[in-house]
């Protein structure tokens, strides 16, 4: 209950259309049990000779017309209900994404985090409201019917409510067994959404260690998990209905015997006459009120499968966003950045900075080098706070980096990854991602100056060229990349090996464009490739999570210590 309660806040300014909905379910319950009454009445009138019997037939196509009508307003008003809390649920969960720390992504896998958007929320529209709405009309019927059954005979009406729960505890019984059996599936489906988003993301990897048929041996093991999933959930649940219509035909078996007898028989504690005409409303009544229930062990079983996704989607809406209560300014400018015995590890288990101090002026560019994993690219997710230290501090201005805000540090900053990222569109929207407001002039120039100009010029239809339209190699998109940080013209500019998707010869046409870009500004540059952080101003290299050398390039090779080393390894 406290699951659906949740749901609750998704109806905001959309209550009116729920009232409408249980308006009409009421209307067409109404129509429903009200027709049975009008039959028994045309079927006394029948044997009494009685020829009202077209005053009732009237009745009754009238009652079905507002009843049908009655029912199409309320799946529609259910069905308008249901689409929209799937569009706040999913504009919810992509701004509590965005909001999340980086940390809550490391690990996780990207198929079942989309398995959220698409599979888990669209069964909560499925199970949850469609079944909510089941429900309501099913209570209503079921109310209104034992009323009605009363009404006509009290003993048959006592036999029905006694017996109903004989049906109730079966289905409860059997739907509780099925619970475990939907976490399973649901956790089976997720690991191969993971895996085919993983396959489709690198299929000329794939193709090129010739790999394909050993991960299609590994997507079938995967695939034949999921459908044994899927088969037992299925099947558990395949018993609720017929156990259920099983205990209702028994039921109503009961009844019609029971009813055959008080009608002949006619015993004199009835107090009342109980006609053929009362016997035919009255099991139709008694079906009509067993009816719900069959309808509710039917939906019971994507009720569950939805209180699962409903869970995992929960779980997600519950964590605690990305925390950000710095306050103080940092002024118009980065005077410095500074590193105070850092120490940092991604679990804690594993400790990939170890003390790392360090000093950057305004307008120096700092080159970090370093072996593989030695945290080089940890210390830039440093600098722009993805993540915190767990010892020591980094500062700006002299205000330790908590203090400052995220958004305006991350004003200052412009940033390169390693790994390039374009976003649907066109080639214009990916270099203005950072900066909507761009003109045409500024667009062109960032281009021309990350020399993507050329790329452009080719493209069938330039700047408004889409994507998804044309093949770009790893070197063309980072480009576009290192357009998009020349118009956001940041201050401080984060470069994580910017240059290592492009060739030599585009690498020498870019420096001078990297020379217009750096000038006057501050840089932290990682680079593999050393023969690119020649004219840095300081060198820190890195080792196991430590710095253990620093100096400019001239100094470093006289030490002929550690960074000579690797500068010389990449020309033997």
């Amino acid at each position: 209950m406290k699951r659906i309660r949740g749901l609750l806040q998704y109806l905001k300014g959309d209550a009116h259309l729920v009232v409408l909905s249980l308006c009409f379910a009421l209307f067409s319950v109404g129509c429903k049990l009200a027709i049975p009454y009008f039959i028994g009445l045309s079927i006394d009138t029948i044997r009494t000779g009685d020829m009202e019997i077209a005053k009732y037939l009237f009745w009754i196509l009238g009652l079905l017309a507002v009843g049908a009508a009655s029912r199409f307003f309320f799946d529609y008003f259910v069905g308008m209900v249901g689409e929209i809390i799937v569009k706040k649920m999913r504009s919810s969960l992509y701004k509590k994404m965005v909001d999340l720390p980086i940390s809550f992504f490391d690990g996780r896998k990207e198929g079942d985090l989309l398995l959220l958007f698409t599979n888990d929320i669209d069964t909560v529209r499925t199970g949850i409201v469609s079944g909510g709405a089941a429900l309501f009309e099913g209570s209503v019927m079921i109310l209104m019917t034992i009323v009605l059954m009363f009404v006509l005979n009290w003993l048959l009406a006592l036999m029905v409510v006694f017996l109903t729960p004989i049906s109730l505890i079966v289905s409860r019984l059997i739907s509780k067994a099925n619970a475990k059996s939907f976490r399973a599936q649901n956790a089976r489906l997720a690991e191969l959404t993971g895996l085919s988003n993983e396959s489709i993301a690198n299929l000329e990897t794939i193709q090129s260690y010739g790999m394909g048929e050993l991960r299609e041996d590994i997507f079938a093991k995967k695939a034949d998990e999921v459908r044994s999933a899927q088969f037992k959930a299925v099947f558990s649940s395949a018993w609720i209905n017929p156990s259920s219509r099983l205990v209702n035909n028994f039921i109503y078996g009961s009844l019609v015997m029971v009813g055959a007898f008080l009608l002949i028989e006619q015993p004199s504690f009835l107090h009342q006459a109980f006609t053929v005409g009362y016997l035919s409303s009255f099991l139709t009544y008694a079906y009509q009120y067993m009816t719900p229930f069959n309808e509710v062990a039917d939906a019971s079983g994507d009720i569950l499968y939805a209180l699962s996704s409903l869970g995992r989607f929960e779980d997600v809406m519950n964590k605690r966003e990305d925390v950000d209560e710095g306050k103080t300014p940092i002024g118009e400018a980065v005077e410095s950045l500074e590193g105070n015995d850092i120490h940092f590890g991604y679990s804690p288990s594993q400790e990939v900075l170890k003390g790392i101090d360090f000093k950057i002026k305004k307008g120096q560019i700092v080159a970090l080098v370093g072996t593989t994993g030695c945290g080089k690219t940890t210390l830039i997710n440093l600098l722009m706070r993805f993540y915190d230290p767990r010892i020591g501090e980094i500062c700006v201005n002299g205000s330790k980096l908590p203090d400052v805000s995220k958004q305006e540090l991350r004003c200052h900053f412009g940033m390169v990854l390693q790994q390039t990222v374009l976003f649907h569109g066109t080639i214009g929207d990916n270099i203005r991602f950072g900066v909507d407001s761009a003109t045409d002039e500024e667009l062109e120039q960032a281009a021309k100056a990350a020399k993507a100009d050329a790329l452009v010029a080719k493209l069938p239809q330039g700047y408004d060229t889409p994507i998804e339209s044309v093949v770009l190699s790893s070197g063309e998109r980072q480009l576009i990349c290192l357009a998009r940080v020349l118009l956001c013209a940041p201050e401080v500019v984060l470069l994580d090996e910017a240059t290592s998707n492009i060739d030599l010869r585009t690498e020498a046409a870019l420096s001078g464009g990297f020379d217009t870009l750096l000038k006057g500004k501050t840089a932290v540059v990682v680079a593999h490739r050393l023969s690119t952080i020649v004219d840095a101003d300081t060198i820190l290299v890195m080792d196991q999570g430590r710095i253990v050398e620093h100096g400019n390039f001239a100094t470093l090779m006289k030490q002929n210590g550690f960074f000579a080393r690797l500068y010389h390894s990449q020309f033997e």
